[in-house]
């Protein structure tokens, strides 16, 4: 009988189990190169480092989680195909080498070793036109070597990336930080700061009168890159000072971005547009042959960081009080900073009885309180009524122009020699007016001349 019982309960929960529809998920890049250039630089520029890539370790980290997410949406949830299948999963990635290759390296984690096989073809089918063109005699029936899968992934030139870039591209974004960084919050924080940033300094033989908490999250981000890639660190910062300093890494960031609940609302404002259209999407054509079942936006740590702050997760006010030793107001309140590969994902459910829709939010695989509540699941319609909720007018709040934007992208010779090329053809054009008319008045004198 008891053995009968288990098998009854096992079968319940298989059979009558909730029902995952979709989910969505935006993660940080692996581990990179430095890309400042304010400790150890010759090392740096010798060793060409100074470009921000994904280093090997970055490439593992998503390749680890990749398989992270196959065994939870592949074998734990069969929500995925086992194959990789184009028409399920759509992959967004800012227009940058290491979140397009951390996207890469995260997809091979899904589906490693179970790339296609070459169909039964003719042999010449399968090279190019070059001549001497042949396929490899150890490649077997694989496609590629390996059984690797190939997988596509899209970008936005950076100045039309609103959805992932929003914050970069905003021009009266560079105002709000202006503000932030003279906000009294930010300055409770620095004068609390100024023992560890005089330690610092004495330590990395710095002029304290040129350093702020701004600057020193600069030289911790080289610290990150050196430690995650076995890169020398610097002989006489301690521990003690190294731990202080780190404390503070991740509020800075937060206080000089994301201080306010306007900047978060209008910086978050079109990725939740695309977000709540996948999974609209998804909900009025099911019944359609619809099949995507997977979103990824490959991204940055302000992305993760803002989509954080705007689900109420954290803040740059929560986390202050943490540096503070104030009482914290937010429940959450993650104080870290999103690391390398950090990541949210969205699950969409629908409820096995009722048939309603709700939603699961995981950061770095930790279900999350939701919608304000304890509970680990909100309802589809609370959930996008918050959103709608906190929506801004991103066009018309940003001032989104593009001569700012062409200003920082475009060097000060190139827009010289076009102004020089457009005075030019200006005087060709008048020049060419003046011949005109003079032709014209010629030919008026000579008409006047053979009528007398």
């Amino acid at each position: 009988m008891k053995i009968i019982l288990i098998i009854s309960i096992v079968l319940y929960q298989y059979l009558c189990a909730d029902k995952l529809l979709f989910i969505q998920a935006i993660w940080r890049h692996g581990s990179r190169t430095p890309v400042n250039c304010n400790w150890n630089c010759e090392y740096f520029i010798e060793n060409d480092l100074l470009n921000g890539y994904l280093t090997p370790t970055g490439i593992r980290q998503h390749f680890a989680l990749g398989q992270w997410m196959r065994k939870r949406y592949i074998v734990d949830y069969p929500l995925l195909s086992d194959i990789y299948d184009a028409s399920q999963i759509v992959v967004y990635s800012t227009d940058v080498n290491r979140t397009i290759m951390s996207a890469m390296s995260n997809l091979q984690g899904m589906y490693s070793n179970n790339g296609p096989n070459i169909p039964l073809v003719q042999e010449s089918y399968l090279i190019p036109p070059n001549p001497g063109a042949k396929t490899p005699t150890d490649i077997g029936q694989s496609a590629l070597q390996y059984n690797l899968q190939v997988l596509p992934i899209h970008m936005k030139e950076a100045i039309t990336d609103e959805r992932l870039l929003s914050i970069l591209i905003c021009p009266k974004g560079y105002e709000m930080f202006v503000q932030n960084m003279q906000s009294n919050l930010t300055m409770a924080v620095s004068v609390k700061a100024q023992d560890t940033l005089i330690q610092f300094c004495n330590e990395m033989k710095i002029d304290p009168l040129e350093f702020n908490i701004f600057t020193l999250t600069e030289y911790m981000d080289t610290f990150y890159s050196c430690i995650y890639n076995d890169y020398p660190m610097p002989n006489d910062l301690t521990k003690e000072t190294y731990q202080k300093a780190d404390s503070l890494y991740a509020l800075t960031i937060a206080l000089q971005l994301y201080q306010t609940r306007q900047q978060i609302d209008i910086f978050s404002t079109p990725f939740f547009e695309s977000l709540l259209s996948y999974f609209d999407s998804t909900l009025t054509q099911q019944q359609t042959e619809n099949n995507q079942k997977y979103i990824i936006y490959s991204a940055h740590d302000i992305n993760v960081q803002l989509i954080a702050s705007a689900l109420n997760f954290t803040s740059a006010e929560c986390m202050a009080q943490v540096y503070l030793g104030q009482e914290v107001n937010n429940k959450n309140c993650i104080y870290t900073y999103p690391g390398f590969a950090s990541n949210i994902i969205w699950e969409l459910w629908e409820d096995d009885v009722t048939h309603d829709h709700y939603i699961k939010i995981l950061y770095n695989g930790t279900e999350m309180d939701v919608c304000n509540t304890d509970s680990k699941k909100c309802s589809y319609k609370v959930f996008k009524q918050l959103i709608y909720n906190q929506k801004r007018d991103y066009q018309k709040e940003c001032e989104v122009q593009i001569d700012p934007i062409i200003e920082q992208k475009v060097p000060i010779w190139m827009i010289t020699l076009l102004i020089i090329f457009l005075v030019i053809v200006l005087v060709l054009f008048l020049y060419i007016l003046y011949l005109c008319k003079q032709l014209r008045q010629k030919n008026k004198i000579s008409l006047n001349e053979d009528r007398s």
